[in-house]
């Protein structure tokens, strides 16, 4: 993943086609002159970025980073528009505007969804315990390694295929 908040330039980001997990064209409030222009919208696991053509998904206009993502809702009572709704990153608030009801609600809930989830993906400790695991990982395969492949060969290690104990009966 990147590192780092919304510093990173956009033209950094790249798209891996098989996260997208909804599409779809939009009307996105630009951040300057508040004007709402046509936006392809695409939702992934970890992101959320628009585009101005569709299916395009090169040089994208924004990237917004779900784990930073705070609130996703409905917006109509502060945009004035219907069926928009604004996703709420620390240092700005997007607004986009969709055609009918059922599709601000499903944009809501799919990027309200992926955001939990991405914020879940893995807190602190278990960040240590899987940067762990792959250190002792890499540490057993070079030991593998250094042994010249042989050591152990052919004869499992203590306890895998050992032939069950008697058990008193």
């Amino acid at each position: 993943g990147f590192q780092g908040g919304s510093g990173m330039s956009a033209s950094t980001a790249t798209l891996d086609l098989g996260e997208i997990r909804k599409e779809g064209f939009v009307l996105k409030e630009s951040a300057i002159i508040r004007q709402y222009r046509k936006r392809w919208l695409v939702l992934t696991r970890t992101h959320l970025y628009t585009f101005k053509k569709d299916r395009a998904y090169a040089d994208p206009t924004e990237v917004v980073e779900l784990k930073a993502c705070g609130t996703v809702k409905s917006a109509d009572d502060i945009t004035n528009k219907p069926y928009s709704f604004t996703v709420q990153v620390p240092d700005r608030n997007f607004y986009f505007t969709c055609g009918n009801d059922k599709e601000r609600n499903e944009w809501v809930a799919a990027i309200g969804r992926a955001t939990t989830e991405s914020r879940r993906v893995r807190s602190y400790s278990e960040e240590i315990e899987y940067q762990e695991q792959q250190r002792r990982e890499l540490e057993e395969a070079r030991s593998r390694m250094q042994a010249g492949g042989h050591a152990g060969h052919g004869v499992p290690p203590a306890g895998a295929h050992a032939p069950p104990r008697a058990t008193y009966t």
